[in-house]
């Protein structure tokens, strides 16, 4: 067996690639960034691919997914995923759908030009014109009570909005401000330059109104490759690197100057099933066919030993935190290949030895596309060798962001893996985001779980009383998981970083899009 026969094997092959590298000197590491200064006034930090070309992240730039520290949202994501003020100084829940924000007096724009409600008012129309927004917000949603004051009223029953506002997309911005281009926002670090594709440099913003940056300067490159960003932490082109590959973490932490830092635990390895797909991936509307390949799929042996066992094995799409004490709800579906055998023999779905399932005369082959940059290659093969075990061909398809986009709004694929972060505090985030049949994402109706999900998503939606909303999350969460087989959760995961051992005051978040650069600063 040669070493691409097996995920295991294909992983070891490219870190024995990679330890040569290092060992024989090369210098694939990416050379130095455009007007990177590693004087210690400046940090250099490898991303992974440049997302910002995306239709629905053309205006976000700096903002999302990449979080640069240019913009602030009126609240902030606590590292124990809860809310606390901070463009907005406090807020109110005013019935009838209804919250007010008031807003700080002091913070003022780059270059200029003070917040106030009128700013939030544009933030949020703007993303509402751009369709990157996910609470229900219309044009009608947002008004003006005075100068730093607001009402944000969605035009469907939403009190998870107070939640919704730490994301991002509503960090604010000028009403002069470009999104794809120049973004003016109130953040500690103000916008200098993007040549897409290979790096965004922002610098420290004086005149911010909180805690001053630290560093002058920042610049993040775009390094699509895993191995390639690790190289360039090794030879010194770079301080950090995001998403380290976890078969890379036991060398980086032997290196001589070099640490690494896992965050506390924010995404799940998930895997989304298109239970509406367009012909002819039409495989996974059958319950049959979803819950057999739930069981087929060893996830005790994916965070063991595909993993390293830097990873855990979680039963919700979530982070379990986010739910509070209602978790426990979401069981997940056990581990038992026999099972999922005789499912598909029930089903109709015959084989003959390991030979691919048949159902008149056509096979059981299923579509699997994954998120570009997030997912390793070692999970969707070991995906596909599991499947194989009961008779199901699993076709891996390596697509880039685009054509990646483009297969999952069509619904021209079976299963799709992703790595979501829990981007705020709602329990009923990804829920409402992905699955909600009246969700604004057009992914949605080919992955939508049903009336019973929708309504119990909805309830989550209503309720004041967040411990309510928790618990009808995850009653929502067992449908989807458990009873409808619409959604597997595969692992859940820590964003791990490596860095220079110069590099101090990093504190990680469990969401990469609230991560902070304010407090690091480079030791001489």
């Amino acid at each position: 067996m040669t070493p691409g026969d097996s995920p295991r094997g294909a992983r070891m092959f490219g870190i024995l690639a990679w330890l040569l590298a290092v060992a024989c000197g090369g210098n694939d590491s990416g050379g130095s960034s455009s007007g990177a200064d590693l004087s210690g006034d400046s940090l250099v930090i490898a991303v992974g691919r440049d997302e910002f070309g995306l239709r629905l992240n053309r205006e976000r730039l700096g903002r999302y997914p990449l979080n640069a520290g240019i913009c602030e949202p009126l609240l902030r994501l606590t590292s124990d995923f809860g809310i606390e003020p901070w463009l907005a100084r406090k807020w109110e829940y005013r019935g009838n759908n209804t919250y007010r924000f008031t807003i700080r007096s002091d913070p003022t724009f780059h270059g200029g030009g003070q917040l106030g409600a009128a700013s939030v008012k544009y933030t949020l129309e703007r993303g509402i014109k751009d369709k990157t927004q996910y609470s229900f917000l219309s044009d009608q949603s947002v008004r003006i009570i005075d100068d730093s004051t607001l009402d944000i009223r969605p035009m469907r029953p939403n009190l998870r909005v107070l939640e919704q506002m730490v994301h991002m997309t509503y960090a604010v911005v000028a009403d002069s401000s470009d999104g794809a281009t120049l973004p003016i926002c109130t953040g500690p670090f103000q916008f200098r330059e993007y040549v897409p594709r290979s790096h965004l440099s922002v610098e420290r913003n004086d005149a911010y109104w909180g805690d001053k940056a630290k560093l002058q300067r920042l610049i993040f490159r775009f390094i699509p490759d895993d191995y390639t960003r690790a190289l360039a932490l090794k030879a010194g082109n770079v301080d950090v690197i995001f998403d380290v590959n976890r078969s890379m973490v036991a060398n980086l932490e032997q290196t001589s100057g070099i640490k690494v830092v896992a965050a506390p635990p924010g995404a799940v390895i998930l895997m989304y099933i298109a239970t509406r797909g367009k012909a002819p991936y039409t495989r996974m509307s059958d319950p049959a066919v979803r819950r057999a390949v739930a069981m087929a799929i060893d996830r005790t042996a994916l965070v063991r030993e595909v993993m390293d066992g830097l990873a855990a094995e979680v039963s919700t799409v979530n982070p379990p935190s986010v739910l509070g004490r209602h978790a426990s709800l979401v069981r997940g579906v056990p581990y038992d290949p026999a099972r999922a055998r005789r499912l598909l023999d029930s089903a109709g779905w015959t084989a003959t030895g390991k030979q691919t399932r048949q159902r008149a005369g056509a096979p059981l082959v299923l579509s699997l596309i994954a998120q570009p940059g997030a997912v390793d290659r070692s999970v969707t093969q070991y995906v596909q060798a599991q499947l194989a075990e009961v008779g199901i061909e699993v076709r891996i398809e390596d697509l880039d962001a685009a054509a990646y986009e483009s297969r999952l709004n069509s619904g021209t694929f079976d299963l799709d893996i992703e790595v979501p972060n829990q981007n705020d505090a709602n329990p009923a985030f990804l829920l409402a985001l992905r699955w909600y049949s009246k969700s604004n994402v057009r992914s949605a109706p080919i992955m939508a779980a049903g009336a019973r999900f929708d309504s119990l998503v909805e309830r989550s939606l209503v309720s004041v009383d967040r411990d309510e909303a928790q618990k009808a999350a995850a009653e929502a969460m067992h449908v989807l998981v458990d009873e409808e087989v619409a959604a597997i959760p595969l692992a859940g995961v820590s964003r791990i970083y490596a860095m220079s051992s110069k590099v101090r005051g990093f504190v990680p978040h469990p969401s990469r899009l609230y991560q902070s650069w304010s407090s690091v600063w480079l030791a001489r």
